[in-house]
């Protein structure tokens, strides 16, 4: 790429230092392995030859700078951090703690694992009393562990004051009675993904509305090509996200703004249900037990033809060169990159507008931690521009920064790269489970017993009637709401 190219020329003519060439370098998605053999390149002395086998720790310890207060820890600072799905973010995010830790004389323990894993982690963690200074939770968390958490509101008016606050969804997720208990992270940003080949056949274009989507779909079918697939299983991310995002935008809801009185039972939600329905009779019926993974095999596989994702569907077909197979304009077979004909659009709106949910992750430190004052500082550290952009670059729009002054930055991947635009304003019309209330608490109560997809799929799948379904729904619901 053209950028990469002037950065290293200029770094060859001396007109640039190896300092701001790595933090420029890894601004633009470059790995820290490919800018180690740039240094080692193009070093003067021998010994800079080491740079190119032990770049992803030397590359980014280049780049950073230590925190000036003095910091002490009792044993080290441990963290569970949620693996992002592009291989290359979780290794940047690596090495920034680690040379985070170097520079303060702090022994750090960074462990990256899935997100269903860091709720056990967490869970374990407030019922026992020990574990990890931090663990990385999702959606309002903070409120089922409120009585468990430092109060880490001076992180968070720091931050928010240096970068023009959070978004709205972030305060919901993490803020308790006016105190934040966890520090935001980053939204996993959640479009359509689509194969735009199979969208021309029909004629279709980016549907604006919920309806339209249903029409292309139907069309997909009526033209023997590979069918729209949504996933209406217990899939964390992709099935939460999809299934909150219908029933809201519908202008329904689990519970009233007073976060007590439940209105599943109404005409909105019927209205959704039915929407609903109609979706599913041109979507494969494996759907019904999809889970986070289910979706991105079949599209990589050419098996579907649109789903909700995040950006991780392109960025493994980009990054793994995946195939997919058509016929050239004599008839002949032939196989091209996946990613040049897979593209993004915005969720569609309902009757109630674009209203969507958001996958979200903070910061947790936990109050039986001995390191509370360390693992502050690790986390404003982690949290300012220099060290998020990049962290969220690399990582192909799969991560979000919570901070709303960060968005329009330059070498945010959603600026450089069209594909990704659909994602840029995803936190803005975004909501937790609870919505339109603040009962957070509550609604992440709710939201762990896949209330609202189970409703939805018990319909679908045959195992209930509209009005029994909904009220299961209620009753569910009911007791979530009285907690």
């Amino acid at each position: 790429m053209k950028e990469r190219k002037d950065l290293t020329n200029r770094l060859q003519n001396g007109k640039i230092s190896r300092r701001d060439f790595i933090k420029l370098m890894l601004a633009t998605g470059a790995s820290a392995t490919a800018i180690g053999g740039v240094l080692a390149a193009c070093a003067p002395e021998p010994a800079a030859t080491a740079v190119a086998t032990s770049a992803a720790t030397e590359a980014v310890a280049a780049a950073t700078e230590a925190v000036a207060k003095p910091l002490s820890v009792e044993g080290k600072l441990t963290m569970k951090l949620r693996a992002a799905f592009m291989p290359q973010g979780n290794e940047i995010l690596k090495v920034i703690v680690e040379d985070w830790g170097q520079k303060n004389n702090i022994p750090v323990e960074v462990d990256i694992t899935s997100m269903n894993d860091l709720q056990t982690i967490a869970a374990t963690a407030a019922e026992t009393g020990a574990g990890p200074d931090i663990i990385e939770i999702n959606q309002g968390s903070a409120h089922l562990f409120a009585e468990k958490l430092a109060d880490v509101s001076d992180v968070c008016d720091d931050l928010g004051s240096r970068y023009g606050g959070f978004y709205t969804a972030a305060e919901e997720a993490c803020k308790v009675n006016g105190a934040w208990l966890s520090v935001p992270r980053f939204f996993a940003p959640h479009a359509i993904s689509y194969r735009t080949d199979h969208f021309a056949t029909i004629g279709a274009s980016v549907p604006k509305t919920w309806e339209e989507l249903y029409e292309i779909g139907k069309a997909l079918v009526d033209a023997g090509l590979p069918p729209i697939a949504f996933p209406l299983g217990h899939a964390v991310g992709d099935g939460n996200d999809f299934n909150y995002s219908v029933l809201w935008s519908h202008g329904a809801s689990d519970v009233a703004s007073d976060g007590k009185t439940v209105t599943i039972d109404s005409v909105e939600t019927r209205a959704a249900i039915e929407y609903m329905q109609r979706l599913f009779s041109v979507m494969p019926a494996d759907t019904l037990s999809y889970d986070d993974a289910s979706n991105n095999r079949a599209f990589l596989a050419s098996a579907i033809s649109a789903t909700n994702n995040a950006s991780t569907i392109w960025g493994a077909a980009r990054n793994q060169s995946t195939k997919y197979k058509t016929k050239d304009a004599d008839g002949k077979e032939v196989e091209k990159n996946l990613h040049e004909v897979t593209d993004h659009f915005v969720y569609p709106e309902g009757p109630a507008g674009r209203v969507t949910y958001a996958e979200f992750m903070s910061s947790a430190v936990f109050s039986y931690s001995k390191n509370v004052d360390a693992a502050k500082a690790l986390l404003t550290y982690l949290n300012e521009r220099e060290q998020l952009t990049p962290w969220v670059n690399p990582n192909l729009g799969f991560v979000f920064p919570t901070l709303m002054g960060v968005k329009d930055d330059l070498l945010m991947p959603w600026n450089t790269t069209p594909k990704l635009a659909p994602f840029k304003d995803y936190a803005e019309t975004s909501h937790l489970p609870g919505f339109p209330s603040t009962n957070f608490r509550s609604g992440t109560d709710a939201y762990a017993k896949w209330v609202v997809v189970d409703m939805f799929a018990s319909v679908c799948g045959g195992l209930a009637s509209v009005d029994d379904a909904i009220a299961t729904a209620k009753a569910l619901l009911e007791e979530s709401y009285k907690a």
